[in-house]
């Protein structure tokens, strides 16, 4: 860590323990790249940055790592704050603290992929006292059969891996990604942030730059809609999916792909309760059911005689219902009363309007119930759509109050 005149000039302390910029502005000659941006990145959490090409993702990530700097604004990262303008030569680098991992892998041909990890290590003379730390790395990555083969010997998602490991080698306390997944397809992206997952868990702040909204929206605890270098909107992952109100954003989402949907629809009372035993058949033992707007009656009715088979199959196998309701009845009363274990029931406030039943199935499908003289089924299988409503599921369990029959 430096020390002297120019941390006490252009770098004082705060109380802080996060990456938060404020006003942000960045011009290459006349064209404003960014605009005013502001932006808060807490440790342990995902977030995403989305948007159209040109939009100033890259250059935002460049400016939050002082690798381009703004020329206002400023940048405080835990307890340090900088100000610009600033000439480079007078900051206190932020590297290691925050790494960036860019689109372009940058691995050297002719050393080995452990070699090309531990290069960075090797020339701060750290090598030695991180071993243990690297072989940790290995093991959460999956690289112990690959890791000393050299790089034209590696898929580009065996490389993908090594630049993260490389970066993560140095301990930073943010890591930014920059389109990380562009060449690879839909089974190494979901590898990939399955892993950015167990990162975030370790306490690391991650901003992701992404062009496929589904790697953008799965897992992630904020997103970032950024147009002509202007934060347009910024929320949960279900915000953006429930948008109603900002066309931009309703026609970018509209307009990108959410991977693959399998979308089934069935309709009629014989189908709707085919469907919901089915479904629990297919559950594997002590699964979940999370629903959003339970109806109590209304869904019992519909099940019919049906509803019997489907309460005994699910306690059979354990199959738990997370459920938050905006109305219940005396078979919720029951269920509370002999089967606790299997029923973690919520009561809605009032304040929330009703909105469509919904549910979300521990097999990443979501399913919208239509109520009425055809009651009918929508079931999308799909994981980002799957996590979001996961995220709009715990919002609103913090506003809701349990059930106590």
């Amino acid at each position: 860590m430096r020390t002297g005149s120019k941390r006490s000039i252009h770098a004082t302390y705060q109380k802080n323990n996060m990456l938060k910029a404020l006003n942000l502005t960045k011009k290459y000659g006349d064209r404003l790249v960014l605009n005013d941006v502001n932006l808060e990145i807490n440790p342990g959490t995902i977030t995403s940055i989305i948007g159209p090409s040109g939009s100033g993702k890259t250059t935002l990530l460049k400016a939050l790592s002082l690798l381009d700097l703004p020329q206002s604004g400023s940048l405080m990262l835990d307890d340090l704050n900088y100000t610009f303008p600033v000439e480079i030569k007078d900051i206190v680098p932020p590297w290691p603290k925050v790494s960036v991992v860019f689109q372009q892998l940058f691995v050297w041909p002719h050393l080995t992929l452990r070699k090309n990890i531990e290069l960075p290590l090797e020339v701060r003379g750290l090598l030695n006292e991180n071993k243990d730390y690297l072989e940790e790395l290995y093991t959460m990555f999956d690289m112990k059969g690959f890791i000393d083969r050299f790089p034209n010997e590696a898929s580009i998602g065996q490389q993908q891996r090594v630049a993260l490991v490389r970066a993560l080698a140095l301990r930073p306390q943010y890591l930014l990604l920059d389109e990380i997944t562009s060449a690879l397809d839909v089974e190494q992206s979901e590898i990939i942030l399955s892993h950015l997952v167990k990162i975030k868990e370790k306490g690391v702040g991650i901003v992701i730059v992404a062009h496929d909204i589904n790697f953008a929206l799965s897992s992630a605890d904020s997103v970032c809609f950024l147009e002509n270098g202007k934060i347009v909107k910024q929320g949960k992952p279900y915000e953006f999916l429930l948008e109603t109100e900002n066309r931009r954003v309703i026609n970018f989402i509209n307009s990108v792909s959410l991977g693959e949907l399998n979308v089934k629809i069935y309709s009629g009372l014989a189908e709707f309760q085919a469907y919901h035993v089915a479904l629990l058949n297919r559950l594997p033992e002590n699964s979940s059911i999370t629903i959003i707007g339970g109806l109590g009656n209304t869904w019992y009715g519909s099940m019919g005689e049906k509803y019997r088979e489907y309460d005994g199959l699910r306690i059979k196998k354990h199959i738990t219902w997370n459920m938050l309701m905006y109305e219940y009845g005396d078979e919720d009363r029951r269920l509370f009363k002999e089967h606790p274990e299997v029923n973690n029931l919520f009561v809605l406030p009032k304040s929330i309007g009703n909105m469509a039943n919904l549910n979300v199935n521990s097999d990443d499908t979501v399913v919208l119930q239509i109520f009425g003289p055809t009651p009918t089924i929508i079931e999308i299988k799909n994981k980002a759509l799957a996590d979001s409503y996961m995220h709009y599921y715990k919002d609103l369990l913090a506003h809701s109050t349990r059930f106590l029959g």
